[in-house]
């Protein structure tokens, strides 16, 4: 194990069991079995001691430690992990080009587009698998209730990245603090190590190590008013105020509170200077010892008004910073201190701090009542730390500019900023709060701020519990806006909210009736994307849809989903994937996760129904592999779902029901209703190949749970209708789904009825249904669905002996299959060749078989690479590290039997790369 340092001046005592888990911890770390823990406790309850030990023992058994502590008051972003990554910061170069370029933004090294958290995390995690190549690493994070918001993203979110890797995190906290703003740690920790009070017996032997002279009276007292708490009984142990501690103590205070009160008592006793000297370091915590120097000095103070403070060991001198002996020393001086005081204090700090944001958010501390030209620098604060993905600080600062200034309309302006901000930070109720607070104040001629907040409001509705206006109050809002272009947006934004919500047909036909009477902007293409998200069966054409992205680059994914659905809802899944596509792009460029996690999951419905088998399965796995991380069961369910059905029709049947095992397992997530569909359909495909055609039905008949899916998997009813002798579901299906084909004039749904039909028909009646389909498949781009159609049909040519059509058609249907490798019809389109007199080869199922055995990523990467892309592109397209994908390479290689990346295109053939 690994030995515990020599320390004289606080024992570990009464912490073996912990300390016996964070040696354990350490020692799997070194193994390469990474972990994250969360050590938590009151103040002065032996966090700090636990975790020096730790790192005394680490740093002798070769391991290189990573620090940084939470610093009260910390206002600008990724402080935290600039100070913890600083060190290795040289190792930067190593890392794919747009994990390193996130890194840069945030850390203020270089200007673009910041990632979100994911992309960040995987920067972080990338450059401690750079650093762990010279052994293993241990993170240490103290205070993170104290922590900038965005560093504690991060730090939530390392611990389930750095499992594989020789890394071991700790992270302390304080659980009693109720302004706690970061990001919950519930679930977060693999190992949470709670430290409570002292026993009796080691709260003794931690007073007799501490001050073994002490007589048994106040020895008894000490022990008394501790409460078990290590700090607490050190400090009256050893304090030269006992008689104040006695007089504190005997409130029933918690012993935070008591220890705070005996550290002022002893701060009372020393010179006026001392104090006042100290209260600026209080409030510098952010600041460097230099710029705390000038602060005291620009106060006719200087370094040696601080000694006896040092002498009493409140504060300690030694590093390029002053640290407190503990947290609590810190807040208690700031915190006693009046109001004058401390904006001096901070007055001063502003001066001569050197970075400029931190010298705003100083400037501010100090200013009392309203001031303009200070409110004016936060905003320009708040706007580069946006730009830097410092979202929560960004809204802070937001809020603190419109609290300083005494301009309604600016103030309103600045609220506006901080919620939507906010919203993007992911405090949907912080920006909900703020939303009200400026439409409050905003005047009816400010149309700016009007349009910024009812966006934010609108998006809120979208994706938060947050009730937002009506279809109809956007409407009313849209009619006073002025310009003509504003009044669109606010249309198509309240088009997109009743397609959503399924609005009643009088609020399509009002939001309808808007769209049409507004009048026109030349070259916009917001009006045509508005009718087409309220009047079912309005086809979006390409060029509208090109003129659309060009005018609105930035246009939320919202308002792409809706764009997609309402495509897949009237028939046109060539523009739901082009929507879906859109929005992958769109987001992945922007370094918005999340939404491109949502895109991919939504492109993966239309490739499936086109039979891109292999492309639906990168996007679906790829969706929920990500979805899970963060955090998004829905969409990872939807996405599991989406791969069960299309490893179905692959003939992967093992992998397809554990697809929907995995669907189901996720909590919550099969009670939307698109979800619950998604997966009975791929139950019911499931079904349909092993030949359980009652049990099909069953499973297709809860399709009906959600109207688009049900209007597409209601094609996959025919068969085992036929065989089990129920035409009229297949009859039911076509009436609805012909509505739909007819008006928004698909071809695709088109084929899919007369094909639906042909297979429920009489013999007498079946030819025209399936020459009607093939004569829809031609004009479609259903390259799959005309496959399986020219399947049945070739089936029913060879039973009506008319062998030479058979084969045509089942030679053609044969080819498709054995192009989107799905092996199940292939293998049928085969046995039906057979029975027709055909000779058929097998060589590419063996093909296939070799290529089934990689899984979900070492296929991607497989594929990214036969494409031409390097190790560091491919990390970068699939949210991976390079070494990462480095590995699933080296495995893909093995598995294929290839050694150069050159052989991969022929090793997994020319459709699969290219897809």
């Amino acid at each position: 194990m690994f030995p515990v340092p020599d320390r004289t001046a606080l024992p570990l005592v009464g912490r073996d069991a912990q300390w016996a888990q964070l040696q354990a911890a350490l020692a799997a770390a070194r193994e390469g079995a990474g972990a994250g823990v969360l050590v938590q406790g009151e103040a002065g309850i032996g966090k700090t001691t636990l975790v020096t030990t730790l790192t005394a023992a680490a740093t002798a058994a070769g391991f290189a430690v990573l620090q940084c502590r939470g610093v009260r008051g910390a206002g600008t972003g990724f402080a935290g992990l600039h100070e913890l990554l600083h060190p290795v910061l040289d190792r930067i170069e190593a890392l794919p080009p747009r994990q390193r370029a996130t890194l840069e933004v945030v850390f203020g090294i270089a200007d673009g587009t910041p990632g979100d958290r994911l992309l960040l995390t995987l920067a972080t995690v990338g450059l401690l698998e750079e650093v762990t190549q010279d052994g293993p690493v241990l993170l240490v994070v103290e205070d993170l209730h104290w922590l900038d918001r965005s560093t504690a993203e991060i730090v939530t979110y390392l611990p389930a990245r750095v499992h594989h890797l020789p890394v071991l995190l700790v992270v302390t906290t304080r659980p009693d603090q109720p302004d706690f703003e970061g990001p919950p740690t519930d679930g977060a920790f693999p190992a949470v190590l709670p430290l409570g009070p002292l026993e009796a017996d080691e709260a003794r032997m931690l007073v007799a190590a501490t001050a073994p002279g002490l007589p048994t009276d106040q020895r008894d007292r000490v022990l008394q008013e501790a409460f078990g708490n290590p700090l607490a009984l050190t400090e009256l142990a050893t304090s030269q105020t006992r008689s104040t501690w006695s007089t504190a103590l005997r409130d029933r205070l918690p012993v935070s509170r008591r220890l705070e009160q005996a550290f002022l008592g002893d701060v009372e006793g020393l010179p006026a200077g001392t104090r006042t000297a100290l209260l600026v370091a209080a409030a510098g915590q952010d600041a460097s010892r230099q710029e705390v120097l000038e602060a005291l000095h620009a106060l006719d103070l200087s370094a040696q008004d601080l000694g006896p403070a040092e002498r009493a060991r409140l504060i300690d001198s030694s590093g390029d910073r002053y640290e407190f002996r503990h947290p609590l020393i810190g807040s208690a001086l700031y915190d006693a201190a009046g109001t004058l005081a401390r904006s001096q204090a901070h007055g001063t700090l502003a001066t001569v701090i050197r970075d400029p944001a931190r010298a705003v958010l100083h400037r501010a501390a100090a200013t009392m009542g309203w001031n303009a030209d200070v409110a004016a620098e936060l905003a320009t604060v708040a706007d580069q730390a946006s730009r830097r993905g410092a979202k929560a600080e960004a809204a802070t600062a937001w809020r603190q500019a419109a609290a300083l200034t005494p301009d309604h309309d600016e103030r309103a302006g600045y609220l506006a900023s901080a919620a939507e901000t906010a919203r993007q930070s992911g405090a949907s109720a912080e920006a909900a709060a703020l939303l009200a607070e400026a439409r409050a104040i905003t005047a009816a001629d400010q149309h700016a701020t009007i349009r910024r907040c009812a966006r934010t409001d609108w998006i809120l509705s979208m994706t938060a519990d947050h009730r937002g206006r009506s279809t109809l109050e956007l409407l009313e809002l849209a009619a006073a806006v002025p310009h003509t272009r504003d009044r669109l947006e606010m249309l198509v934004w309240a088009a997109t909210k009743c397609h959503v919500l399924a609005e009643p047909d009088t609020v399509r036909a009002a939001v309808h009736q808007a769209l049409l009477s507004s009048p026109p902007v030349p070259g916009s293409a917001l009006q045509a994307v508005g009718l087409a998200l309220v009047v079912p069966g309005t086809r979006l054409e390409q060029a509208s849809f090109d003129r659309f992205r060009a005018e609105a680059p930035d246009v939320d994914g919202i308002l792409l989903n809706a764009l997609a659905f309402s495509a897949e809802e009237a028939g046109n899944l060539t523009t739901a994937e082009l929507c879906w596509t859109a929005g992958v792009e769109l987001h992945h460029d922007s370094a918005r996760t999340s939404d491109e996690v949502i895109a991919l999951c939504g492109r993966a419905t239309p490739r499936a129904g086109r039979g891109d088998l292999v492309g639906a399965l990168a996007d679906a796995e790829q969706a929920h592999r990500l979805g899970l991380e963060l955090g998004l069961p829905v969409v990872a369910a939807m996405a599991s779902s989406v791969t069960a059905r299309a490893r179905a029709w692959r003939g992967e049947r093992d992998r397809a029901v554990r697809a929907l095992e995995a669907t189901r397992a996720l909590p919550g997530a099969t009670t939307f209703a698109r979800v619950a569909a998604s997966t009975a359909w791929a139950a019911g495909v499931v079904a349909l190949l092993d030949g359980r055609h009652a049990d099909a039905l069953a499973d297709l008949a809860q399709t009906d749970l959600n109207g688009p899916v049900a209007l597409w998997a209601g094609a996959d009813l025919a068969e085992p209708a036929a065989r089990t002798g129920r035409p009229e579901l297949v009859h039911e299906w076509a009436r609805t789904a012909s509505a739909v084909a007819r008006s928004g004039g698909s071809a695709h749904l088109a084929l899919l009825i007369e094909r639906s039909l042909a297979l429920v028909a009489d013999d007498t009646e079946a030819e025209p249904h399936f020459e009607q389909a093939l004569a829809h498949g031609r004009d479609a781009g259903a390259e799959f669905d005309l496959a399986r159609t020219r399947l049945h049909y070739g089936e029913w040519l060879r039973r009506s002996r008319r062998i030479t059509e058979a084969r045509e058609q089942l030679s053609a249907a044969l080819g498709v299959f054995e192009g989107c490798a799905a092996l199940p019809l292939a293998e049928r389109a085969r046995t039906e060749l057979r029975a027709a007199g055909a000779s058929v080869s097998t060589n590419a199922d063996q093909a296939e078989k070799t290529v089934r055995s990689l899984t979900a990523q070492e296929l991607l990467v497989a594929r990214l690479a036969a494409q031409g892309l390097s190790n560091k592109e491919i990390a970068d397209q699939v949210y991976l590290s390079h070494r990462t994908v480095g590995s699933h390479l080296s495995h893909a290689f093995a598995k294929l039997q290839v050694s150069r990346r050159s052989q991969l295109a022929a090793a997994l053939g020319s459709e699969l790369v290219g897809r």
